[in-house]
């Protein structure tokens, strides 16, 4: 027990004795008062030793938490209320009975009776420990128990301090869950899924084990999403993930949700034909699945890719890439398929090495065929809701040769691939800065948030570049807030925090986005000086049917405010999740319903003309 945990046991102590004493004084008050009235028979009944133990059961019952008294043969003597209604009997009931015969106290991680516990117990130390309580009903609490040792004129006895902390670590279990799974398919998610398959690759590298990863993608899946609704997306996933599961191993393969449609399994020390006969197995099984969405069929399928990892495996990163290049090549050729990585074959160099994409993203930028567009971030406490907005997030946007819009998804991924991000980031920039520096002085002023990638953020000269581009164009830096991923903020604290100081020190502002996905999200959070806190869309979205994602939500919201951070939150897509999270108390909303993503340029003439032609929100 370190220095720490014995200071908290001589505090409850302490703090014990004192209140022993306050009624004590209290009692001698009264009872000196009205001492000349009493019979003396009374007087010296009251005055007597033994009537103490009358004092500390008045003591004991003020308390909250459950209190249970132990004599030197480690039988009960007393129980205060709350140790009655936790413990379910009464203390006239067990008086006298051995502590096994009215409680067990159970091991957290093994669930198995402490034997001996209180016998190993120093007379001399108090000891505070966290474990497992089961009462005569089998009912099972979660405790902190805090053991004094009191030794009063030769008499022994163990003072029980039982705090119930059960809704806590129901809590904590919960929000562990939700860094360590995808809520929608409690499958791992994809930092969980890259740490196991690094510790695949260790193991192939010390043991010369082999294994089989494979990469999923839904082939239909932004076409039922598109046209049937995001909800009938949902419904697909949680179906095509059910029956990735029932053709695997659960004891040994593992299996994540790596993307917004895709999956990925390592079939553990199994042999190459075994898993490929597994893979064609989900695909079949795919292929055969009704799936039924208002009233209406469609047929589903999936394509695969597929990636041995052997002690020649360099990296967890490497490995699902090229497993999901193989997949996008099946895909390619028409889904329904299932291809392995080869390194010499000429498809795959093309899609994972040639220049095409390299070159659509220069082209685009010397064509100035990007185009930012901003979204409202709104407040959503009743009486800010109806004001004009005057916060938004900037989104950039890319159209072909043709005009036809490019997902961002699928452009930021190549430019993240290719190590473009960079000059995107310094070009949305000098866009944005542009933009804004033609705005008047108003009140308030209106708020743009800017993300920032990883790639930007390593680049060391990246925060130079951004301290010139505000220093030139004159933009008030009160107006500029930018936005870093939990999952970048964490890759190099250090860096994050010395490019957040610099920047904060002008007048800007940040923003945590996505946060709740990483797997160590309150440890960081104390590190990083944000003024916002967006919680990730994947929880938002579920809050109305989902309790564990409406308490993900909620915690998050509880623990930002409790930093004095603002909370932001994504995908309020309706009525209903405007509403929860409006009586949560959190304090912004960003979405659909709110509004929908429109071109800067509107937003600008929109701040530049009087502000009764403001947007505003629509009831």
């Amino acid at each position: 027990m370190n220095t720490s945990d014995l200071h908290a046991l001589d505090l409850v102590a302490i703090a014990l004795m004192l209140l022993i004493l306050v009624l004590g004084g209290i009692f001698a008050y009264l009872f000196l008062k009205k001492k000349k009235s009493l019979p003396k028979t009374k007087v010296k009944k009251m005055l007597e030793p033994d009537n103490s133990e009358h004092y500390q059961e008045n003591a004991y019952k003020l308390l909250p938490e459950a209190i249970v008294i132990l004599n030197a043969q480690n039988q009960v003597i007393y129980l205060n209320l709350a140790a009655e209604a936790m413990l379910a009997c009464k203390l006239r009931s067990v008086m006298g009975k051995a502590h096994s015969d009215v409680f067990r106290l159970l091991n957290r991680e093994t669930r198995r009776v402490m034997q001996g516990f209180f016998e190993s117990q120093s007379r001399h130390e108090n000891t505070k420990r966290d474990c497992l309580l089961s009462n005569a009903k089998n009912q099972t609490f979660s405790i902190e128990l805090n053991l004094i040792n009191s030794n009063v004129a030769n008499d022994m006895r163990k003072i029980l301090v039982l705090k119930n902390i059960t809704e806590r670590k129901a809590l904590e279990s919960q929000l562990s869950n939700l860094e360590t799974y995808d809520p929608l398919t409690r499958m791992l998610n994809r930092k969980t899924f890259d740490a196991e398959v690094k510790q695949l690759i260790d193991n192939a590298h010390k043991h010369n084990a082999k294994h089989v990863l494979a990469y999923f993608s839904i082939d239909q899946f932004q076409a039922i999403n598109d046209t049937i609704g995001y909800s009938s997306g949902d419904t697909l996933i949680t179906n095509m993930a059910e029956q990735i599961k029932s053709h695997v191993n659960k004891s040994i393969d593992i299996v994540g949700r790596v993307g917004g449609n895709e999956f990925a399994v390592v079939f553990s020390e199994r042999k190459l034909p075994l898993a490929i006969k597994a893979i064609q197995d989900i695909l079949k099984s795919v292929a055969e699945f009704d799936f039924m969405s208002r009233g209406q069929q469609y047929s589903i399928t999936m394509s695969a890719g597929f990636e041995v990892i052997d002690a020649n495996t360099t990296s967890s990163t490497r490995a699902i890439s090229e497993a999901n290049i193989a997949c996008n090549l099946a895909s390619k050729r028409g889904g329904n398929k299932v291809f392995a990585y080869q390194e010499e074959n000429s498809e795959i160099q093309k899609l994972e090495g040639n220049l095409e994409w390299v070159m659509i993203l220069k082209k685009a930028l010397q064509e100035n065929r990007f185009r930012m567009h901003a979204q409202a971030i709104h407040p959503l406490k009743s009486e800010e809701y109806k004001k004009p907005f005057h916060h938004y997030e900037l989104l950039i946007r890319l159209s072909d040769e043709k005009g036809n819009p490019i997902s961002p998804g699928e452009f930021i991924a190549a430019a993240e691939y290719y190590s473009m991000m960079p000059r995107l980031d310094r070009w949305v920039i000098k866009n944005v800065f542009k933009h804004l520096s033609v705005l008047p002085e108003q009140s308030p002023l209106p708020i743009f948030a800017i993300n920032l990638s990883g790639q930007s953020l390593n680049d060391p000269q990246f925060l130079d570049f951004v301290q010139k581009e505000i220093k030139s164009s004159g933009v008030h830096p009160q107006m500029l807030c930018f936005e870093i991923t939990e999952q970048v903020a964490v890759e190099d604290l250090s860096a994050i925090n010395n490019f957040i100081a610099s920047l904060k020190a002008l007048g800007c502002k940040f923003s945590l986005d996505d946060f709740g996905t990483g797997v160590s999200s309150y440890g960081y959070l104390r590190s990083l000086d944000v003024d916002y806190l967006k919680i990730d869309g994947s929880f938002v979205k579920h809050i109305v049917n989902d309790d564990v994602a409406r308490t993900m939500v909620q915690s998050i919201n509880q623990v930002g405010h409790t930093m004095n951070l603002k909370i932001i939150a994504e995908y309020v897509e309706n009525e209903k999740i405007e509403e929860i999270l409006r009586d949560m108390g959190v304090d912004y909303g960003q979405g659909y319903h709110i509004a929908k993503p429109c071109p800067i340029e509107d937003v600008i003439r929109n701040h530049t003309n009087d502000e009764n032609t403001l947007l505003k929100v629509v009831n």
